[in-house]
This record gives C-alpha cells, structure tokens and sequence, in this order.
C-alpha cells in the first residue's frame, strides 16, 4: 500500500508542471520553419506547430528560421531569422470587456506583428525604447545598438530615454538610438502590397466540398500608385484557418505574383460578420519600407433550416 502511494506521488509530480502550463497557456505556434527554440525554465523545447506558449518563454530563430505565434487575444506576432523574443506576460482584463495585456521583449532579430484592435494592450521592449501598441501592423528590427520601425496601421508610441513620439500609419523610422531625438528619422514607407481579389463576395462551400478564389498580389508606389519591379517573400495573414494560402509566396523581380486560396466549409462559429479581411505582408527586415496590404472578402451567412413538421393525415400525430 504504502508502495502504491510512493508511486501515485510520483506520477502526479511528473503531470502537475504540464497541466499548470495548460492552464496558464498564452499563446500558441501557428507556423514553424527552421531551427525554432523556446527556452522555458532553462529547458529548450523544439519549437514545432501547435505548440502552447506561456508566460516567461523565450522564442528564438536561428539563420533562415521563423515562426508566427498566435495569441488569445488573436493576435498575430511572425519572427524572423536570428531574432530572440521573450513573452514576459500575457494577461486578461478583469471586467465585462475582454481584453488582454500583453508585456513582450524583443531582444535582437525583427519581427511583423498584427495586434487586434480593441482586444489588447501591448507594449515591447527592445535595447533602443518602448513600443506601446495600439491595434497595429508594424514592423520592427532591433540591430545592434539601434531599432528601426515601420507602421502600415494603427498607432505606435515610441519612447527612448529622452523623448516619446506617437507614430503615425504610413510611416517608418530608421536608426532610432537609445539617446537623443528621432522625430528628424520619419520618413513616409514608399511601398505598399496591393492584394486584390478575383471577386470579393465568396460561396461558401457545402459539407464536403472545397472553393477557390484568386489573388493578384503587386508592389506598388505609394503617390504614384504604379507597380514598382521590387522581388519580396510574402505572407498572407487570415484570422481564419477556413481560408488556407499557400505556405511559401515569392513575387518575382516585378514585384508580381498570382496566388489562389483555397476555401473549407464553415462551421457557424466562423461566419462572424459575414467578412474576413486579409493582410499580405512583405516578409524580412529588408523589406520594412514595404507597407502592408488589406482586402475583405465577404459571404452571405447562412440562415437556418425552418424546422419542418409532418403530420399524419389519418392519425393527426407528428412525424
């Protein structure tokens, strides 16, 4: 008996560390290339598709790697190549209005992220200043001693040691030090991906049948809206797993690209408000004067089965 209890202690010793990560899960990988670590407690665990992230982890890439992390809040963050990023905390507002507080660092390396508006409150640490977020896609690369931004949406708030300015979209910053002023440093993102649709209004497929639709993606100047010969490796963002790209998308040396997406059935918890938008994003620090680019499709929801009732003429009982 008391054999038996040594064991039992032991067992639950072995599964308690595991179920309290569960439960204090924040995040999760969506997509994993490369050599991806994360460092929890001093134990680095392969950073592999699905995996559940939590407070204190550090995500690293090695040379050719990234990874996109998925947070609770729907959140998208994508880290690249040689980039060491610590997720300090994640945490729910208390309250009626759910949202989320999020502490992260990026330590070196850049990253894009995609922060859902009215949903979270973030702010990152780097070496050079703060960011605090607000429902944003922006870029960001600390190098060295220096930090460099570009912002397509939203609004950023930056902060070194001796100024903080608001950032506005459509703007970038190059060279920002731990010291001294940088609002002489902005300057206006000269590109942007234009990412348009076949058609915006889409059938949703029945159980058991897949759809399609085409994109055409373009690098574009902003004033002049003319098509800029600019080559980039391009991530499409969907905050839903119904509509699938395809994994890898190169535009070639004129800065073009067709691509086509394929569409699953819907369940009811996806049809939201009858729209998603997707984002296409010019992937690597080389490409942050690169704006990011939007569409929406839509889709009529589906109303539902009238209930229908048959009734025996003979005995007047439903059928």
């Amino acid at each position: 008996m008391k054999k038996a209890c040594i064991v039992f202690i032991v067992a639950v010793l072995l599964v308690l560390p595991q179920s309290l990560y569960a439960i204090n899960a924040v995040a999760s990988i969506k997509a994993s290339y490369g050599d991806v670590k994360v460092l929890r407690q001093n134990r680095p665990i392969a950073g592999r598709k699905g995996l559940v992230l939590n407070d204190g982890d550090i995500v690293t890439t090695e040379k050719s790697a990234k990874v996109t992390i998925l947070f609770r809040d729907g959140s998208l963050i994508r880290l690249y190549q040689n980039t060491k990023f610590t997720i300090e905390q994640s945490v729910e507002n208390d309250g009626t209005h759910r949202g989320f507080r999020n502490r992260f660092k990026l330590l070196l390396g850049s990253l894009w992220g995609k922060f859902t508006k009215n949903r979270q409150q973030t702010v990152i640490k780097t070496p050079t200043a703060t960011c605090g977020i607000k429902g944003t896609s922006v870029a960001l690369a600390q190098k060295g001693t220096t930090l460099d931004v570009s912002l397509s949406t939203g609004l950023v708030e930056l902060e070194n040691e001796d100024e903080k300015i608001y950032l506005k979209p459509g703007k970038m910053i190059k060279g920002i030090t731990n010291r001294g002023s940088f609002k002489d440093k902005i300057k206006n993102i000269p590109y942007r991906i234009l990412i348009k649709p076949d058609r915006k209004k889409i059938d949703l497929p029945t159980t058991g049948n897949k759809g399609e639709v085409s994109f055409t993606l373009q690098v574009i100047d902003v004033k002049s809206k003319l098509n800029v010969s600019k080559a980039a490796r391009v991530l499409i963002a969907v905050p839903s797993d119904k509509i699938e790209f395809p994994e890898f998308i190169r535009l070639n040396s004129r800065g073009y690209r067709r691509v086509t997406a394929l569409i699953k059935p819907f369940q009811k918890a996806d049809y939201g408000n009858g729209q998603i938008e997707i984002t296409a994003v010019a992937e690597d620090e080389r490409n942050m004067d690169i704006g990011t680019g939007q569409t929406v499709l839509t889709f009529d929801i589906p109303k539902k089965n009238p209930r229908v009732l048959r009734i025996d003429a003979n005995s007047g009982t439903i059928k």
